[in-house]
Parts: structure tokens; sequence; C-alpha cells
């Protein structure tokens, strides 16, 4: 078998192991959360988790206006941290207001990599922005029951201690930082052609226009610019809205659904409707999450159905029944 499989065949184990787990996240001590859920994912990962060289726990970092500051962990080579490690408990909600204590120790050494965990979701941080000092937002974040393993399971697998290279992390973090910008610019640009898109069509030399580039013309050719565009990139925004439409659709009927099994049922036959566009459903005791792929097993995003509160998340967006 090879490696990548062994790795996989580890990783969905120790998931199982998680899921057993999640009906008691919310009474979980945030010490019980380290020895269940953290410890065994690094062990996972190589990582001697009872060798403190290794494996620091209460790992001190003073702060200038505090001393005997310390992290939860911090993974050692060579007698120099790698990794910073701040862990929280299982039922928390990972939040801005939870990375400050990592922001502080993050300065104090010359480690590049810092994660914040609640054991299902892990955030990983570097310094891209500025030398020494935590970026605001992570590179990578995964939710490790709600998010679909083959999307970030080779992600994942770089912090491997047989495979670990700093460096490699944060040219790779480089990149996905720089794919996530590209990303969102060009779906705000789909929607709405900001002035700098409509200014570089009308200085292209095919254009000559004749005249300085003014705000009113830029409002003037903004709505054919949308259009071109989104005649180039039809697909995918014909993709986007039909799933958008289908949520919208599926929620505001004249007769609202009263339970989450109703509602998920009734979102899957809209999506059924659309060709090329397959749902795969994922339920348990929380939540219904649906998965939506394309024809060619691209998956295009989820329609999370919460059981708690009738609510259903969208592409990022909360609707409320």
């Amino acid at each position: 078998m090879e490696q990548n499989d062994i790795f996989k065949d580890k990783f969905n184990n120790y998931l199982a192991r998680i899921k057993s787990y999640q009906n008691q996240f919310n009474d979980i001590s945030e010490e019980s959360t380290k020895t269940t859920l953290i410890m065994p994912f690094f062990a996972l990962l190589g990582y001697d988790v009872f060798d403190s060289n290794e494996f620091t726990p209460e790992f001190i970092c003073d702060v200038a206006a505090k001393k005997g500051e310390k992290v939860d962990y911090a993974i050692m080579k060579d007698g120099e941290p790698i990794i910073l490690i701040e862990a929280k408990r299982a039922g928390m909600k990972l939040q801005k207001q939870q990375q400050g204590q990592l922001y502080r120790y993050f300065s104090t050494n010359r480690c590049r990599v810092a994660i914040l965990t609640n054991g299902v979701t892990y955030q990983f941080f570097s310094d891209l922005n500025a030398a020494n000092v935590m970026d605001d937002d992570p590179f990578l974040s995964s939710n490790l029951l709600e998010d679909d393993p083959s999307i970030y399971l080779s992600a994942v697998k770089q912090f491997c201690k047989e495979t670990f290279d700093v460096k490699n992390v944060i040219s790779r973090a480089v990149y996905q930082k720089y794919a996530k910008v590209v990303e969102k610019t060009l779906k705000q640009d789909l929607i709405s052609p900001s002035d700098e898109i409509v200014k570089y069509f009308l200085l292209r030399p095919e254009i000559k226009t004749g005249n300085k580039i003014t705000a009113q013309m830029i409002e003037k050719y903004r709505d054919v610019t949308q259009r071109a565009m989104r005649k180039v990139f039809g697909i995918t925004i014909e993709n986007v809205e039909k799933n958008e439409n289908v949520i919208l659709n599926a929620v505001n009927v004249e007769h609202k659904p009263d339970t989450p099994d109703t509602i998920a049922e009734q979102i899957k036959n809209i999506i059924s409707s659309i060709p090329d566009i397959s749902c795969t459903p994922e339920d348990n005791s929380e939540f219904i999450r649906l998965h939506l792929y394309t024809a060619d097993s691209r998956k295009l995003g989820t329609v999370k159905i919460s059981k708690s509160d009738m609510s259903i998340q969208l592409l990022g967006t909360e609707i409320t029944c």
C-alpha cells in the first residue's frame, strides 16, 4: 500500500474517533479536548506527543509586558519551536478574540507557523504580511467534521513530521493567499465590476476611446463590462446563480416545511432538476449537509441545514426559516 493510502486510512480512522465524541463537544473541557482530540491529531502526523523535547506542553513565551506567558504546545526541532499550538475546548467557536494570545506569542520567537484549534477546526497562521507578526487571517482553515477531507487532506499532510519543511509550507501559503484574493476579486467583479477592471478595459489599445477616462465613462461602461465578463465565465456564473436560486426557491415556498429532513428533501429534489449538478447528503445528530458537485466531480459548495434552529447555510450566507 502506498504511503498516501496509509495516511488516508489512518486519517479516516481518526475522523471516526472524532465523530464518536461529537455529541459531547458542548460539555468537554479544554484539558479533555487536548488529550482526546488534539494530541491524537499530532500523533497521527508523526510527532511523539509524550516526548517533551519534541512536543512541549506549556511552552514559555515571554511577552514584553508579561513574563512566563505560556502557549499550550510547541513542536520543537533542534531546541527551537517550529510550530506553536493554542488549544481551546471542543465546543468553543474559533473567532478573532481567540487569536489574541497566539498573536502575542508569535512575535516572541522565530517560529513562522502557529495553529489555533478546538480539536475539530484547525486554523494555520503565518507572517505573510509582515515579518514576525502573525497575520489576522489563517492561510489554511479546516473543519475536520464539516469539510470534505479530499479538499484539505493534502494540505494537512504537509505538516507531517517526516515531510514538514517550513519553507515549502510558507511558499504554498503564499500561493493559497494569492489564489484566494484572485477568487474573491473575480467573484466581486462578476457581481459588480470594480472601477479598476472597467478602467483596465477602457484603456486597452483596441478600444481607442480618445478621451480621458472619467468617472462618468466608467459608470456608463460598467454594465456592458459585467455582461461581457459573464458571457466569458457563463458556466461558472450560471452554476453559482442556479445554486443560490435553488436554496431561495426551497426556502421561500408558500408553505415552509417544518422539519430539517423535509427541507433537505425539497432542496435535493430541486437540485436534481438542474443538469450536470449532483447532490450527496450527509446526516448527523446536529445537521444535514448536502454536498453539491458538477458532472466532472468538482465540488461547487455545500448546503448545511441545522437541526436545532432550522437555519440554512449556503456558500457562507445564512438564511433562517
